[in-house]
């Protein structure tokens, strides 16, 4: 295990301990990249059955800035996302996603490199000529783009299925296929059935409640070029916490407020000698998650894509409905 994770892990429970509550509902977030044409969850899975049918809707937007020998990705990302959840028996649950993509010039280069210079931190953007707000988007010979587009992400089915429930403990199995939409040159399929198995644990003790989700895709073969290919298989790692705002802030107007992180660990979706490519992703979210009622909420969500920076977007923002 890296230094960077045991840090991470560390600081999450010197951060929360005491503090968390429970939480049914997954903390989602939209952090897919143009080249992570594989099929992987981009939100972290309880592993409690809702009660309820449930829809969720997301709407993001992302700075990318990617350049190598093989790529060359400028440009901003705009996401709709949509989740329809339904419980099929007290132990079984079905979910029905599907995102919807722009892409386009983006806003955010200006402010983030108003606080990189501010930060004293230089960056590639600054390193490799990064031109504000222009739209570029090459990879190898399959994919150019010059123009803001629309494109179809891929419509994603899962099952979750509560094996043990007791004692403050859950434990649930879930699998799950891609259906690809779209055109593969448009970045955001590979044209091709994938398949997910994860596992979701769900433990709290006292006051503090944790899940964790280890997930296993088999792809369908991407080939960029020659020497890039995509993996056909991944794992993937997440681990999420929830925690009443009141906890730290005790004013009445923060009754309904929560604080979420998660971590989110990705391997590397190609083999490589281009690292652009062939590098894992660490992934810290932060939300803020208000309960508007039992059944419904508001989330405000911000993920940032940490070392080493590669094969997703740099950081993420965007509003959760819940209803």
């Amino acid at each position: 295990m890296s230094n960077f994770i045991r840090i991470s892990i560390f600081l999450l429970i010197a951060a929360t301990e005491g503090l968390a509550e429970n939480f049914t509902t997954p903390i989602h977030s939209t952090n897919q990249y143009t080249n992570q044409v594989l099929m992987y969850r981009p939100y972290t899975n309880t592993a409690v059955i809702q009660e309820d049918q449930h829809i969720t809707m997301s709407i993001s937007q992302s700075n990318i800035f990617q350049k190598s020998t093989n790529l060359l990705a400028d440009f901003g990302l705009t996401t709709l996302d949509f989740i329809y959840t339904v419980p099929l028996t007290k132990n079984c649950e079905f979910s029905f996603e599907y995102p919807f993509y722009y892409v386009s010039r983006g806003f955010l280069d200006k402010p983030l490199d108003f606080v990189h210079t501010t930060l004293g931190i230089t960056t590639t953007r600054e390193n490799q000529g990064h031109i504000d707000n222009q739209l570029t988007y090459r990879v190898t010979n399959k994919i150019a783009k010059k123009n803001p587009y629309f494109a179809s992400g891929n419509t994603q089915i899962e099952i979750k299925y509560l094996l043990y429930n007791k004692k403050k403990l859950s434990f649930a199995m879930n699998a799950g296929i891609k259906i690809p939409l779209g055109k593969p040159s448009d970045g955001f399929t590979n044209g091709k059935v994938d398949y997910m198995y994860g596992i979701a644990l769900q433990k709290e003790y006292h006051s503090v409640a944790w899940v964790a989700n280890a997930v296993l895709t088999y792809n369908g073969e991407r080939r960029l070029s020659q020497e890039i290919v995509s993996k056909r298989v991944r794992y993937f790692f997440f681990l999420a916490n929830q925690f009443s705002l009141k906890s730290l802030l005790p004013l009445t107007f923060f009754d309904r407020w929560k604080f979420l992180f998660a971590y989110q660990y990705l391997s590397a979706p190609y083999e490589s000698q281009d690292k652009k490519f062939s590098s894992y992703s660490h992934f810290l979210q932060f939300a803020l998650r208000n309960y508007l009622d039992k059944e419904r909420y508001l989330e405000l969500f911000f993920n940032q894509n940490t070392i080493p920076r590669n094969n997703e977007a740099d950081v993420t923002f965007g509003l959760t409905y819940h209803f």
